[in-house]
């Protein structure tokens, strides 16, 4: 005789479950794999990055990366028109773009300890004077080398290190920013088949400034907590 299983009741929780796990989801996004690439953000989409506040996670000392997504025309046409500087304004137009991103609420934040920023940093000069002879042809290259290698970039570890709270959110933002502005630019106009490197009468596109560009979106990635399916 063929048993008939009896009927399974579902809870919220449960319901929340085969919602998240059922066949309209497909493997591709529950695979952590997946999750794990679908967290990094193309560079071109990042508008920028500022560094704020230090938290304790674990004992550790960690800084908090707010990550400014860039804006839809209409948000930025709204956002010039509120933030405009007025005739009688006494608020430079860089003054008043700072008063408006301390204002604005970044689209997500990742937690870094300051060693990362120095393994980033150290990563990428490392990779730039590894390619000397690719470097002297390729102005992505030069342009890298020429940040790391700035004045504002000399003593970089003493000033963070003896530098107050301020003065090192400041560096470390402005150290991210120029790293993405020199990385995201160059892989808009690769995009746009307008930068490429020639070797033996053919175009080739800039190692070194892909791998930059990796290791940016790498730092840059949110993290994800694996569901427990609650709501």
């Amino acid at each position: 005789m063929t048993s008939t299983a009896s009927p399974s009741v579902l809870t919220p929780s449960h319901t929340s479950v085969v919602a998240l796990n059922g066949p309209s989801v497909s493997s591709s996004t529950s695979d952590p794999k997946c999750r794990a690439r679908s967290a990094s953000v193309p560079l071109h989409r990042l508008e920028c990055v500022r560094v704020t506040k230090t938290l304790r996670r674990q004992g550790h000392r960690v800084y908090a990366v707010g990550v400014f997504l860039q804006r839809t025309e209409a948000r930025r046409r709204l956002s010039d028109c509120v933030y405009s500087v007025s005739p009688t304004s006494k608020l430079s137009p860089e003054a008043m773009r700072a008063f408006m991103m301390a204002e604005r609420e970044p689209d997500f934040t990742v937690e870094r300890r300051l060693s990362a920023f120095r393994q980033l940093r150290a990563a990428v000069l490392q990779l730039v004077n590894s390619k000397e002879a690719h470097v002297k042809s390729c102005s992505d290259c030069q342009d890298l080398l020429g940040l790391l290698l700035s004045r504002q970039q000399q003593n970089w570890t003493v000033k963070l290190v003896f530098g107050g709270k301020e003065r090192r959110f400041a560096l470390l933002s402005a150290f991210l920013n120029d790293l993405l502005t020199l990385t995201a630019s160059a892989e808009e106009r690769t995009t746009s088949g307008s930068v490429a490197e020639e070797v033996d009468g053919e175009e080739k596109e800039c190692g070194v400034r892909n791998r930059v560009a990796e290791m940016m979106q790498e730092f840059l990635k949110r993290s994800y907590q694996p569901s427990l399916g609650i709501i």
